[in-house]
């Protein structure tokens, strides 16, 4: 008669009869998920651009204790220089996951105030700023394909959201791996 399982992974279910196993499974089937773009998005919602990462890094400390380590590590990651709006923060983040040579863009804060519009010029579509659509794809799960993206979008309580559909309509059918190629797609879009 087969002995029952003495300990169980509270993800997936399987059992196993050594504690140890049970963690080693857990650490190589169901790693911690690295923290996301909406996860940074989170950390620095309210805060007044532009920032530098140092003032970025501030900014999600202050904020709330409960901003995990991990997202402070990815914040103070980010490449050293000065951010107009979310989407550059956004850009830079996909840069980093990437492993792309960051753009050198250093920006003097003072002399640059934040795009009226929003990043790169409200992505060329001139209809919704890239900060837009960052905040209607809040909670978003990558990958997801341009239907799945829109799907969520309608969701969302945004007054904005027609707009966004409307922009989100005329980009690629395919698959898209995080916010960035999203926001990217978009600027092609004229």
């Amino acid at each position: 008669m087969a002995q029952r399982p003495q300990f169980t992974c509270p993800f997936c279910g399987k059992g196993f009869n050594q504690k140890s196993r049970l963690q080693r499974h857990t650490e190589t089937a169901h790693p911690p998920s690295a923290p996301s773009a909406a996860d940074l998005q989170r950390a620095l919602k309210g805060i007044r651009y532009p920032k530098t990462t140092e003032e970025l890094s501030q900014f999600a400390t202050q904020r709330t204790s409960a901003t995990s380590s991990d997202l402070l590590n990815l914040i103070n990651s980010l490449p050293k220089r000065s951010y107009r709006d979310s989407a550059e923060v956004a850009i830079a983040l996909g840069e980093l996951k990437s492993g792309k040579r960051p753009r050198n863009a250093v920006r003097v804060a003072s002399l640059e105030t934040p795009s009226k519009k929003g990043g790169r010029s409200a992505l060329k579509s001139r209809k919704i700023s890239a900060s837009g659509i960052a905040k209607a794809l809040k909670g978003i799960n990558f990958p997801n394909s341009k239907r799945g993206i829109i799907r969520h979008v309608r969701k969302q309580h945004d007054s904005k959201k027609e707009k966004i559909i409307s922009v989100l309509r005329r980009i690629s059918d395919k698959k898209y791996e995080n916010l960035v190629q999203v926001e990217k797609e978009v600027g092609k879009v004229k």
